[in-house]
């Protein structure tokens, strides 16, 4: 029992709510622990070690501290640049086709409810598959002399656009990307139906009597409402679009001749098949700070877009 022996004084706790207490943190820590442990032994220790690392020249054996000399040598790397450069073309299909499609997938559904069940498991299934599955389908479908998508192009009388699609540079560095973007469609259809359907079905009601088409609900309603929602889409597209790893080390394995590496492929390579880990892992770090810049960058522009709508 509380006993308050003045308004400013001391308050005194008994012996039986110290015991409460102390009995509901050790319930808390027992939950937060088992988590926190997973986090550090997974995220937290393997990034310090990275760290420590990029400043050594390890192969395995006695490492030598060696500075920042990895970091300098990952400048003049051309790799690090071609693994740079396929990142980013994999974010530009992410922000430019994949959020898009998927907003305008949402939308619709959202506005045809008695099929959306249906159609929503459909776009979903991409994300339920694994990654690796879906790779060794796309494999099917570009393989050059029996795959279906060059297949379909000689059914059709386009025989001359017939490529090989997983060799050929200039076209490889793309074909490896677009399984990509079919395989989060789902993912985000999901997020933006979620966030569709909290907006007051009464706006919509209103903009049909006022004469709003639909092409008019979805950019002066739809969008504006759920502008939070894309602002953290497009943060989660910039963290897949850097963390791009298995669609182009099963298609190609990050070939011919290194031209669909990106940031996280190469760094494996440099430590696990070129056994320089210190230099493997600098890479990594390099990618981190890619990736946090970019995250802080997206959420930055959100928030002032935020602002300024508000103050208009």
């Amino acid at each position: 029992m509380l006993q308050v022996t003045n308004l400013r004084g001391p308050v005194q706790v008994s012996p039986g709510a110290r015991q409460r207490h102390r009995a509901r943190l050790a319930y808390a820590l027992a939950f937060l622990l088992p988590g926190l442990g997973l986090y550090s032994a997974l995220i937290l220790y393997p990034t310090v070690q990275s760290l420590i690392y990029s400043v050594q020249d390890w192969e395995g054996r006695k490492a030598r501290f060696v500075g920042l000399a990895n970091f300098a040598e990952l400048l003049h790397d051309r790799l690090v640049w071609v693994g740079a450069a396929n990142n980013l073309r994999v974010l530009f299909l992410l922000l430019v086709f994949q959020l898009p499609i998927a907003l305008a997938l949402a939308y619709m559904l959202s506005r045809r409810p008695r099929v959306a069940g249906f159609f929503r498991f459909i776009y979903f299934v991409p994300s339920i598959v694994g990654a690796a599955t879906m790779a060794l389908l796309w494999g099917f479908i570009y393989e050059r002399d029996h795959g279906i998508l060059n297949s379909l192009l000689r059914a059709i009388g386009l025989g001359h656009l017939i490529q090989p699609w997983l060799s050929k540079d200039g076209i490889v560095q793309w074909t490896v990307a677009i399984p990509g973007v079919y395989a989060g469609i789902g993912f985000f259809v999901i997020i933006f139906m979620a966030a569709i359907g909290e907006i007051p079905e009464s706006i919509y009601e209103a903009a049909e009597l006022d004469g709003a088409t639909s092409w008019h609900q979805l950019i002066y309603i739809t969008l504006p409402s759920i502008r939070g929602v894309y602002a953290m889409a497009c943060v989660l597209a910039v963290t897949d679009a850097l963390s791009a790893f298995v669609f182009p080390f099963i298609l190609t394995n990050c070939g011919p001749l290194h031209r669909t590496e990106t940031l996280t492929s190469y760094a494996v390579w440099q430590s696990f098949r070129n056994y320089r880990r210190g230099y493997g892992a600098a890479i990594a770090v390099f990618h981190f700070a890619i990736a946090v810049f970019a995250t802080l960058l997206i959420r930055r522009l959100a928030r002032r877009e935020q602002e300024t709508s508000k103050a208009l």
